[in-house]
């Protein structure tokens, strides 16, 4: 975890803020002889999200002469309008509200890859799996503040579709080159335990942009994706059929054919943040990567049963380390085995920190003709240990084995 940091970014429009120095919506409750504010549209927020809800306004901080914040209010602030106190924080950026746990350990993950391989599909499950089966395994609070809209909002009428509906798999996630989707945000509280065993509350904020798997079948149309320079981390999705080998495979089950192929993807990915990080050619990327094969419950039949690839995931409040490392080094096998040799190689030259991992959203395979889920239900593998990984390379849950 960074140490000492001033800023973190939004979790909702990614900027860099300070935690210290936010905005504020107005409370409504107006100062006496003053007349109270009206609710409207607030722009900022129909700029960056297109929303029109109406709200009350912000109260804003002055700004210095060169852009900056002041230190502080000259006063307790107060809405310039009715005199009211604030009332809840928001992003000063795009007027966001912002989760009491959010600050400067807070953390944007982005879950990408291309057209096919699943990310909504893995968010969907994800988004469930984080309140059940994580929740229960950490003895952790966590929610999802924007639930009942934006992004969180379909992954959950997404994954009620598959799991108690019609069982039709999301379509593809179309285009949305404005930016103006609203990512699924999460708050997770727990207890950690200390060295002593001594009980710490800790609490992060951090949330997931669900792109279009157009946005990375290029190289040019992946640097519209900004927004990379910001995270923490990323989980990249690879497509298994997209690798040489299995593309005979794919045909025999029906599958479209994937014109982007995993190597393209760590290619456009890599560009995006050597340019947003400026980070030289001589030097590696330290935003670590958890390199993600969807669909591995098409492999298992060519998989023995004790094979650690399809072992489910530790029930430990912690993160498996050996573990992890076990399904790293098998999956770059079958990688290799697949034609992938180029890909691992990519990413040990220009990443200093990645893992790999094999996972189903699903579980079971679909049929691939009506896009419907398997009529097992859905039966979820290992989704959750990439974030976990993530959120173990940055000490906010507890990793062992190693």
């Amino acid at each position: 975890m960074t140490l000492f940091r001033r800023t973190a970014p939004c979790p909702y429009c990614y900027a860099e803020i300070n935690p210290r120095y936010l905005a504020y919506r107005c409370s409504g409750q107006h100062a006496a002889g003053r007349e109270p504010c009206g609710t409207k549209v607030d722009t900022v927020r129909r700029e960056h999200f297109a929303d029109t809800l109406l709200y009350l306004p912000v109260i804003a901080r002055k700004m210095t002469q060169d852009g900056r914040p002041q230190a502080k209010f000259v006063s307790e602030p107060r809405c310039k309008d009715c005199g009211a106190v604030p009332g809840p924080p928001v992003c000063p950026e795009c007027h966001s509200l912002l989760p009491d746990e959010y600050g400067t350990d807070s953390a944007l993950f982005g879950l990408v890859g291309v057209r096919g391989a699943g990310k909504t599909v893995m968010l969907s499950v994800l988004d469930s799996d984080l309140q059940t089966t994580v929740a229960d395994r950490f003895d952790a609070a966590i929610d999802a503040p924007g639930g009942k809209s934006g992004l969180t909002r379909e992954l959950r009428v997404f994954h009620q579709i598959m799991s108690e509906g019609s069982g039709e798999i999301p379509a593809q996630t179309d285009g949305n080159r404005g930016g103006k989707k609203t990512p699924a945000v999460y708050t997770w509280r727990y207890d950690r335990k200390g060295p002593l065993g001594i009980s710490r509350p800790a609490y992060t904020v951090f949330s997931f942009y669900d792109n279009a798997g157009e946005d990375f079948a290029t190289t040019e149309s992946a640097l519209t994706q900004r927004y990379l320079g910001a995270t923490s981390g990323i989980i990249l999705l690879l497509d298994p059929f997209g690798f040489p080998e299995n593309k005979k495979l794919a045909q025999d089950k029906g599958m479209d054919f994937m014109e982007t192929g995993p190597e393209e993807v760590v290619e456009a990915v890599t560009a995006v943040l050597r340019a947003t990080g400026k980070v030289k050619r001589k030097r590696k990327i330290r935003q670590p990567v958890a390199v993600v094969v969807s669909k591995i419950d098409a492999f298992f039949d060519q998989i023995p049963a004790d094979h650690p690839l399809r072992k489910p995931s530790s029930a430990r409040p912690l993160f498996d380390e050996t573990e992890s490392q076990s399904v790293h080094d098998h999956m770059g096998s079958l990688i290799e085995q697949w034609g992938g040799v180029g890909l691992i190689r990519k990413l040990e030259h220009n990443y200093t920190t990645f893992r790999l991992f094999g996972a189903s959203a699903l579980g079971a395979e679909p049929d691939y003709t009506t896009r419907r889920v398997n009529s097992r239900g859905l039966l979820p593998h290992r989704v959750a240990e990439p974030l976990l990984w993530l959120l173990a390379t940055r000490g906010f849950v507890p990793s062992t084995g190693g």
